[in-house]
C-alpha cells in the first residue's frame, strides 16, 4: 500500500484528519446500505431507508467538499489585497503566457480573470505590459477583434510581435499592426502552422513592416529556407544594426562582419566552421551555435579538412553553451568548448566516433550530449582503438540516434546492429556512467539498440525514451532493465514489448500505433508490479484480473486506433467493474475511445461506492465525446454521490436498435453505439446515391466502404434484405449478467456491420470530455 493516498503528501494535518474522518463515516454508511440490500425482508421500507441513506451520503459529500475548501482557503484573503501590484501582475503574466503561441487563449484567459473581482479587473485592465504579446497565427478565432483589444490595452508600452501566420492572414491584420510598428521591441518569426516549410513570406512581411526604430530583439526560424528568404532576412538585419539580441537566423558572412554580430545570442549557418570561426569568436553574447549541412553523408566526412595555413585556432575558451554540428568535428573547437558548453549535439559517421571518445572526457560543464551516428555504407566498424575512455561524469542526459541511408542495403540489419551493440556497449556505459536520462532511436533498417539498456550498464538511469519505426520494431530477446529505472516512454510504430519487464519502473508510457486488425504482443502488467502510472494502447494490455492486485497503480490512460473494431476500452471497464480490488487506488482514468455507457455507469457505481476505508474512487475521468444528458450523472458519480440516471438498458446499444436500424437517420456505427449525433455521413442533395456517398466520405471512410461486404451502393438509404433483429441479443436484467455477457453482445455488434453503415467516421472521438468531482468540461480538438 502506498505511503500516501492521492494528494495526501501535499495536505496539512487538518486536511488529513478531515479526510480520514470523512472516509470512515462514509464507509460505515455504505456498509449499512449494502447490508440493507442483502438482508432485505420488507422491500418497501428498505427502499425508503436506502433512499434516505443515499441522500445522507450526498449531503455528507457536499459538506466534506465545503469543509475542505474552508480549511484550505477559508482563512485566506484575496491575494490582490496583500500582494504589491508589481508582483501580482508578474504572477498573472506568467500564468497567462503560452509558449506555443495560442494568442486567442492568452487574451481569453486575461479577460476571464477580470471576472474574479473588481480589484482584479482594475489591476489587469490598467497594466499595459500584460497585453504586450501580440501573436499572429491561423489557429486564433476572431483574430482581428482580439488583436484590437490587446493593442488598445497595451497603450504605449513596447510590444513583442510574434508572426506565425501565412501571408493571407498577415494581409488581414496588417492595417491594425502598421500604426503600432514604432512600438515593436521584439520580433519573432516562425513558420506557419498550416504550411510549415514556406519561409518565402518572411522577406515579404519584413519589407512591409519597414524600419522598426525600437527593435532590440529578433528571432527567426529558418530551418527549411529558400535562398531569397535568407537573403531577405539578412538584409533586414543589416538595416537594424541597433539590435541587441539576434537568434535563430541562417548567418552569412555579411552579418558576421556587421555590427549585428554584437547582438548574436544563437545562430545557425551552413558555412564551414573553420571559415567563420574567427568572426564567431568575436561575438561577445553568442551562446548557441549550430552548423548545418543540407545533405550530409559518409562520403562528405572529410568536408571540413582545411589546409593548415588557413585554420583559425581559438585564442581563448569559447563561451558558447549550446553547440550543434553536422559533419566531421574540429578538435580545436571542441577543446575550446570543454569548459563552457552544457549541451553538445553532433551528427557524425561511425568512423569519427572513436576519435571523438578521447575528447569527450575533457568536458567539465556538459550536462546533455546528443549524437546521431551514421552506420553502414562502405565504412565497416572495427574493434575500438581505445579500451578505457575517460568518463563524462557531468553528463546527465544522453541521446543516441542511429541512422543509415535507405540506399545502403545492409545484408542483415538485425545482426549488424547487434554486433555493433555488443562491441561498443561497454565503452558507452563507461563513458556515460552518470546519466539519468537516456533517449534511443533508430531509422530505416537499423533496429533499436536495445542491448545498450540490458543489465545495469547505466547504473544511475531513471528515465528511458525509445523511438521506433516500422522497420525496427522487433524485440526478440528478453532484457533485464536497469534496477534504477523509474520511467519508460516508447513512441512510434507498433512494437513488440512483451519481453520487457521491470520491478522498479513506476511510469510506463507506450504511445505506439499499428495497423493490425488482429493485435498481438500484449504487455503483461504482472511483469511491472510497482507501476503507478500506465499509458498504452488498450489492445496491448494483458492482465490476469482475478489474481492481480496493483496497490500503487493510481492513473491509467488507454489509447485506441480506428483500425481495431473490438472495443478494448469497454472491455477494460467491464473487467475493472468485475474486479475492482485489482486496482484499489485508481483515481484517474482516461480513455481516448468512449466506452459503452451502461458499462461505464456500472463501473463508477461499483468502484466509487466500495465500503473499504482505504479505497480510492475514480474522481478524474477523461473520455471521448458523450451525450450532454449523461454528463451531470457522471460528475455526481465521480464526486461519490448517488444520482438519478437512465437505466442500463436505455444506455446500451441494445436498447437503441430502433434508431440504429432506421436508415432515414444518418450516422456511423460507432456514433450510434455511443448515442451521438453523426454529421459526417449526411448526404448532399442533387446527386446519385453512389456519388452522394463518395462525396460524404473521407479518404479513410472510402477505404472502409470498399472493404465492406455490402458495397458502396448500399452504404446509405437502402434497407438490408435480411432481418437484423436476429443479431440483437437479449439484454440481461441484473448488473452482474450485464458485465459477464458483454463479450457476447460485442460479437453480436460486429455482426451489425452488415447493416450497411460506416464502421466509423472522421469525427468520431474528436471531442473530449473531462470530468472531476468539482467540474465537467467538454472540449473540441484532435483525438489522441
Amino acid at each position: 500500500m502506498p505511503k500516501f493516498k492521492r494528494g495526501e503528501k501535499f495536505q496539512s494535518d487538518e486536511e488529513r484528519a478531515e479526510e480520514a474522518r470523512f472516509s470512515e463515516k462514509r464507509a460505515n454508511l455504505l456498509i449499512q446500505i449494502r447490508d440493507l440490500r442483502v438482508g432485505s425482508v420488507t422491500p418497501n421500507d428498505t427502499k425508503c431507508r436506502i433512499s434516505r441513506m443515499k441522500e445522507e451520503n450526498n449531503r455528507m459529500v457536499d459538506d466534506h467538499m465545503k469543509t475542505m475548501t474552508t480549511i484550505r482557503y477559508g482563512h485566506r484573503v484575496d491575494p490582490r489585497s496583500r500582494l504589491p501590484i508589481e508582483l501580482f501582475t508578474e504572477i498573472i503574466a506568467y500564468s497567462t503566457s503560452d509558449p506555443l503561441g495560442w494568442f486567442g487563449w492568452c487574451v481569453d484567459k486575461l479577460l476571464s480573470l477580470t471576472l474574479v473581482s473588481n480589484q482584479w479587473r482594475d489591476a489587469i485592465l490598467s497594466t499595459p505590459h500584460l497585453w504586450k504579446d501580440i501573436i499572429l497565427n491561423e489557429k486564433t478565432e476572431d483574430l482581428q477583434r482580439k488583436l484590437s483589444v490587446a493593442l488598445y490595452l497595451s497603450g504605449v508600452t513596447p510590444i513583442e510581435l510574434h508572426i506565425h501566420c501565412s501571408l493571407p492572414v498577415w494581409e488581414e491584420v496588417e492595417p491594425l499592426i502598421l500604426p503600432h510598428r514604432t512600438r515593436v521591441n521584439s520580433l519573432t518569426m516562425r513558420m506557419s502552422f498550416m504550411n510549415p516549410r514556406n519561409t518565402s513570406i518572411f522577406p515579404v512581411i519584413l519589407q512591409r513592416l519597414g524600419h522598426l526604430p525600437q527593435l532590440r530583439s529578433f528571432q527567426c526560424d529558418l530551418w527549411y529556407s529558400e535562398e531569397n528568404a535568407v537573403t531577405g532576412v539578412n538584409s533586414f538585419l543589416l538595416e537594424h544594426p541597433h539590435i541587441k539580441a539576434v537568434s535563430g537566423v541562417l548567418l552569412t558572412k555579411d552579418i558576421l562582419s556587421s555590427p549585428v554580430r554584437d547582438g548574436l545570442r544563437s545562430c545557425r549557418t551552413t558555412l564551414e566552421p573553420q571559415t567563420i570561426l574567427k568572426e564567431l569568436e568575436m561575438a561577445p553574447n553568442l551562446e548557441e551555435v549550430t552548423f548545418m549541412a543540407d545533405h550530409f553523408s559518409l562520403q562528405s566526412r572529410d568536408q571540413y579538412h582545411t589546409e593548415p595555413d588557413v585554420i583559425h585556432l581559438p585564442k581563448a575558451p569559447l563561451k558558447w553553451k549550446n553547440y550543434s554540428q553536422f559533419g566531421k568535428v574540429s578538435p580545436n573547437i571542441l577543446d575550446s568548448l570543454s569548459t563552457t558548453v552544457t549541451t553538445l549535439s553532433l551528427h557524425i559517421c561511425m568512423c569519427d566516433f572513436w576519435s571523438l571518445c578521447s575528447m569527450l572526457g575533457n568536458f567539465s560543464a556538459m550536462e546533455s550530449f546528443e549524437m546521431t551516428l551514421k552506420i553502414g555504407g562502405e565504412h565497416k566498424f572495427t574493434s575500438p582503438p581505445i579500451s578505457s575512455p575517460s568518463p563524462c561524469k557531468t553528463v546527465r542526459r544522453l541521446t543516441l540516434r542511429f541512422e543509415t541511408e535507405p540506399s545502403w542495403a545492409l545484408p542483415n540489419p538485425l545482426e549488424y546492429s547487434r554486433d555493433w551493440s555488443f562491441t561498443y556497449s561497454d565503452i558507452i556505459h563507461q563513458m556515460f556512467e552518470s546519466i539519468d536520462t537516456l533517449t534511443l532511436s533508430s531509422h530505416y533498417d537499423l533496429p533499436v539498440q536495445w542491448h545498450l539498456i540490458d543489465g545495469d550498464g547505466f547504473q544511475k538511469l531513471e528515465k528511458l525514451t525509445v523511438s521506433v519505426s516500422q522497420q525496427n520494431s522487433k524485440l526478440t530477446e528478453s532484457l533485464q532493465l536497469p534496477s534504477t529505472l523509474e520511467s519508460i516512454y516508447v513512441y512510434g510504430d507498433d512494437v513488440d514489448l512483451s519481453n520487457l519487464s521491470s520491478k522498479s519502473v513506476e511510469k510506463l508510457n507506450i504511445a505506439t500505433f499499428g495497423v493490425s486488425k488482429s493485435p498481438t504482443n500484449k504487455i503483461d502488467l504482472m511483469a511491472w508490479p510497482n507501476i503507478d502510472h500506465l499509458s498504452l494502447p488498450a489492445y496491448k494490455l494483458k492482465l490476469d484480473w482475478p489474481h492481480s492486485q496493483f496497490h500503487k497503480l493510481d492513473s491509467v490512460h488507454l489509447t485506441d486506433i480506428s483500425s481495431i473494431t473490438w472495443d478494448y476500452s469497454t472491455q477494460f471497464c467491464r473487467d475493472l467493474a468485475l474486479y475492482p480490488d485489482a486496482m484499489p487506488h485508481l483515481w484517474s482514468l482516461s480513455l481516448s475511445r468512449s466506452p459503452e455507457w451502461d458499462i461505464l455507469f456500472i463501473l463508477l457505481e461499483r468502484y466509487n461506492f466500495r465500503t473499504s476505508i482505504d479505497s480510492e474512487r475514480i474522481s478524474c475521468l477523461s473520455i471521448g465525446d458523450a451525450p450532454l444528458d449523461i454528463l451531470e450523472p457522471l460528475q455526481s458519480l465521480c464526486a461519490g454521490k448517488f444520482t438519478e440516471r437512465p437505466s442500463n438498458y436505455e444506455l446500451s446499444w441494445v436498447g437503441n436498435t430502433d434508431i440504429i436500424f432506421d436508415h432515414s437517420l444518418p450516422g456511423c456505427l460507432r456514433c450510434h453505439k455511443l448515442l451521438l449525433f453523426c454529421r459526417h455521413t449526411t448526404l448532399p442533395a442533387g446527386h446519385s446515391l453512389y456519388d452522394r456517398a463518395y462525396a460524404a466520405l473521407t479518404q479513410f471512410d472510402i477505404w472502409e466502404a470498399e472493404n465492406n461486404s455490402i458495397g458502396i451502393s448500399r452504404m446509405f438509404g437502402e434497407e438490408p434484405d435480411e432481418d437484423l433483429d436476429m443479431y440483437v441479443p437479449k439484454y440481461p436484467d441484473n448488473t452482474q449478467d450485464i458485465l459477464l455477457e458483454w463479450e457476447y453482445r460485442e460479437r453480436a455488434w460486429e455482426e451489425l456491420h452488415q447493416l450497411g453503415r460506416l464502421k466509423s467516421c472522421r469525427g468520431a472521438g474528436r471531442n473530449r470530455v473531462f470530468i472531476t468531482d468539482k467540474l465537467c468540461e467538454r472540449t473540441s480538438g484532435i483525438p489522441f
